[in-house]
């Protein structure tokens, strides 16, 4: 049974209190933190200054979830137990055979390149979902031949529809308020997830993650309602 509710929302690369606290207070289900080397990555210590600070905003639970890529589990675990981390995210080449050695329950990112086949990306996912750990969802990212995500780049929406059809999926890649409706109407996730998308010249923008919560509820809630006319 995934810990990711129906119709998530995560914001992703936050890096500052007033920011978590924004998204917190907007509705969102998740709120990402990237570890990874990139401008958003932030410390175990910032993390947590940025938890503690949403999670008295929210005044109802919500998910934290920390952002790797190709660091060892120690790493890992030691982030999570300074920060105050529910979730590894794993946006690298990690393989299946370390799930157990985490400390934290994980979402795996994907992000298939051009010409990736269903089948494909089904064997792969399934690989995963044979470890004693399997993962709670599959992020599926856009493509980007260097950045491990983050790039504001559009994911294949219609791969991601045919695994969102048999798998727990959020979706990334691209996504922003003007978007993300038509995005759940097409491929239909167990949620969704953004970062360059509620910015403005590089930083959170608490009018925009408002505005994207407030798209991406709406349409999960008009997908919900037309499923239980059917």
């Amino acid at each position: 049974m995934t810990l990711i509710p129906p119709g998530a929302v995560k914001i992703c690369g936050l890096r500052e209190p007033i920011h978590a606290e924004a998204a917190a207070r907007s509705g969102a289900d998740l709120l990402g933190f990237i570890f990874a080397p990139s401008r958003r990555q932030i410390t175990p210590d910032q993390a947590a200054e940025c938890i503690v600070a949403a999670r008295q905003a929210a005044g109802r639970p919500i998910l934290t979830v920390g952002v790797f890529v190709d660091v060892p589990v120690e790493t890992m675990n030691q982030a999570a137990e300074v920060a105050g981390l529910d979730l590894l995210q794993l946006h690298g080449d990690e393989p299946p055979d370390i799930l157990p050695d985490l400390s934290r329950l994980v979402i795996k990112a994907f992000r298939p390149a051009p010409g990736t086949s269903i089948d494909d990306l089904r064997s792969t996912l399934d690989r995963y979902l044979q470890s004693d750990r399997s993962p709670v969802a599959f992020l599926i990212d856009g493509y980007h031949p260097t950045l491990h995500g983050g790039g504001g780049v559009r994911a294949d929406w219609t791969l991601a529809s045919e695994i969102a059809s048999r798998y727990d999926v959020i979706l990334a890649g691209g996504l922003d308020p003007d978007n993300v409706a038509e995005a759940i109407q097409t491929v239909a996730p167990r949620g969704v997830d953004v970062s360059s998308g509620v910015e403005r010249e590089g930083r959170k923008e608490p009018g925009l993650i408002a505005r994207f919560i407030t798209a991406a509820k709406a349409a999960f809630a008009e997908r919900d309602a037309l499923t239980a006319d059917r």
